[in-house]
């Protein structure tokens, strides 16, 4: 066997699992039109590794916790004889403050059926933070408060797919509307707030790391695998911006 015939052999042999899952994502040929049907990531023989880089890279980049631009409210009141209803307090809180941080590489398991991404943050910390209250009288009072937030178990869940065009170039989809993300807080705590409106300063901390938690996998971990596949199998050339 001729070293020329033993290295087209193996050309051969490598191509093989592209264009087979190529053919898998092409879908029955109708005129000249040819549909591409998204097979799963997992289909992919590479699908792990483009997977581990993207994890890899979105790790480097700080993530942004940043209160929600909203009112959370508990106002307080009371009914007079003629059974009006009157404001006797007002109990409120609203920030757009925030801080940054950044996660451990995230663990994942990727297989035909999505990806799962489970991980643990033991602890998370910020100080002078600030807040516009509320605390009885109606007229906002800025304040300074500290976030301690401990034990945070994320699940997050989504299903990224592959397709292939006619010259065998990939494209990963990674649609929003698979995505599920479950986030649990084992102890949180507000420092430099009244207890009245303590719970509120609470409600708000969870609901801003939902929403960054949320971001971060559904935005940037895909459109870091965008990137990654397109030096993979997509031709070598830049995705376009994602926003």
């Amino acid at each position: 066997m001729t070293a020329f015939f033993r290295f087209a052999t193996a050309v051969v042999v490598c191509a093989l699992p592209v264009a087979h899952l190529a053919a898998q994502s092409r879908a029955a040929q109708i005129g000249n039109a040819t549909a591409m049907v998204p097979i799963p990531l997992s289909s992919h023989p590479k699908g792990q590794e483009m997977m581990a880089a993207a994890a890899k890279n979105a790790a480097l980049l700080d993530i942004n916790f940043q209160f929600l631009n909203k009112s959370y409210e508990n106002d307080t009141y009371a009914t007079d004889p003629l059974g009006n209803k009157y404001k006797t307090s007002c109990w409120r809180f609203k920030s757009t403050s925030g801080f940054r941080f950044k996660l451990d590489q995230p663990q994942f398991t990727l297989n035909a059926q999505g990806l799962t991404i489970e991980q643990n943050i033991s602890r998370l910390t910020a100080d002078g933070l600030t807040v516009k209250v509320m605390v009885g009288p109606c007229v906002d009072v800025s304040a300074g408060i500290g976030v301690r937030l401990s034990d945070i178990k994320l699940t997050y869940k989504a299903k990224p797919m592959i397709t292939f065009d006619q010259n065998q170039h990939c494209k990963v989809s990674w649609g929003t509307e698979t995505d599920e993300m479950r986030v649990s807080i084992g102890d949180l705590n507000i420092t430099g707030v009244q207890n009245n409106i303590d719970k509120l300063a609470k409600d708000a901390a969870r609901e801003a790391l939902n929403a960054v938690l949320d971001g971060f996998f559904s935005a940037r971990m895909r459109g870091e695998l965008m990137k990654v596949s397109v030096n993979v199998c997509g031709g070598g050339k830049s995705p376009l911006p994602l926003f």
